[in-house]
């Protein structure tokens, strides 16, 4: 019976059921392993279908709803293995089993519009302001990308807006150490973050900067923890990747968020997830408070405006500075101009490249 229903009437059914079930089936909003927001059903008009934005939106809201997306993903990674393909699902293959996350494009107005932002917070803040960019991976791992790969050239596009920044605040430039070290590990390869030593690297910059003493870090004694499939790999599922290993210091400090005190601010227990990287700091959160305690050469306070690449870098800082209070623009509700008045020692504004460069969250530091 199937063999007499020709081929087109089969893929043709095939697709009318996936569509079916992505229009009956409970939508999602965020993809924990892709650790991105998914697309949503554009707002129709009829110049959105004039100019064609609305066919754009719609086909990329119909592959983030796809049912069984993760399945389809790994399936797809199996095929382009076979065809000898390099990418898949925007993730570019690199040397010695790096995965790169592709990064080609981005709104210029989105950009200034979050630089100016930085600029106007900074103007008022009553504490000396650092802004410290962390790069893609790509941007520093220059022996291991792909030959060829189309990528914005972050460095250029941040200098073109460091006359703007350096005006209010102070600039911290990580970039060239990243790329000097790029063979010892500073990025991690199944994910966008970088790793403990990259984020100390940056650390010791800070310090540098801010006239601070850096711990010294002794990584042959530091904690780890194996099996850390990240962002990257999720996205591209690819055959025979090699797994990441996170290393940690036993600070003594704690962390306050959502009204509750936690012990420490490793949450093992995410060891056990997909997510590993979110042991640091409980994950992300609108606002946390780290304490560690008055000592030697420490600083009262610090404010530190992050993204998830800080989450690493913060363990380091409770050694100079007894409070720090963490603000996600992304989920903080609250005013962030407010917080510049604040009695703080210094205030850190700390994020990577590309969420500078996409992220319409970071101009509520302008109001």
């Amino acid at each position: 019976m199937i063999k007499r229903i020709p081929t087109f009437a089969l893929l043709f059914l095939m697709l009318f059921i996936l569509l079916l079930l992505s229009l009956l089936l409970p939508k999602n909003t965020y993809s924990e392993a892709e650790n991105k927001y998914l697309a949503t059903m554009p707002e129709f008009s009829f110049r959105s279908l004039w100019n064609g934005t609305f066919e754009s939106k719609y086909a990329t809201y119909l592959s983030d709803q796809l049912p069984g997306r993760g399945s389809w993903i790994s399936a797809k990674s199996v095929t382009e293995s076979f065809l000898f393909k390099t990418e898949n699902n925007g993730i570019a293959y690199g040397k010695d089993g790096y995965l790169f996350p592709k990064f080609q494009s981005y709104d210029e107005s989105t950009y200034w519009d979050n630089v100016k932002s930085i600029q106007d917070f900074a103007s008022i803040a009553e504490a000396p302001v650092r802004v410290l960019v962390v790069p893609s991976s790509y941007t520093v791992l220059t022996d291991y990308v792909p030959s060829g790969l189309p990528s914005v050239d972050e460095r250029t596009e941040l200098n073109k807006s460091l006359p703007l920044l350096s005006s209010e605040c102070e600039i911290i430039n990580v970039w060239d150490d990243l790329e000097k070290a790029q063979h010892d590990y500073v990025f991690y390869r199944t994910d966008h973050h970088w790793t403990t030593y990259g984020a100390y690297l940056a650390y010791q910059k800070y310090c540098e900067a801010a006239g601070l003493i850096p711990y010294n870090a002794f990584f042959d004694a530091a904690g780890t923890a194996e099996g850390f499939l990240g962002t990257s790999y999720s996205k591209c599922k690819k055959i025979g990747t090699i797994a990441d290993t996170i290393s940690y210091f036993p600070f003594d400090a704690t962390i306050t968020f959502e009204g509750k005190t936690y012990p420490g601010i490793y949450d093992f227990t995410k060891l056990t997830t997909r997510d590993k990287y979110a042991m640091f700091l409980y994950g992300n959160h609108a606002e946390s408070v780290v304490e560690s305690g008055e000592g030697r050469n420490k600083k009262e306070s610090l404010l530190i405006i992050k993204d998830s690449y800080a989450d690493s870098v913060i363990p380091f800082l409770t050694e100079n500075y007894a409070n720090i209070t963490c603000i996600d623009p992304r989920y903080y509700l609250g005013s962030i101009q407010e917080l510049a008045k604040g009695d703080y020692d210094d205030i850190l504004i700390l994020l990577g490249f590309e969420n500078l460069a996409t992220e319409g969250t970071w101009i509520k530091l302008s109001f």
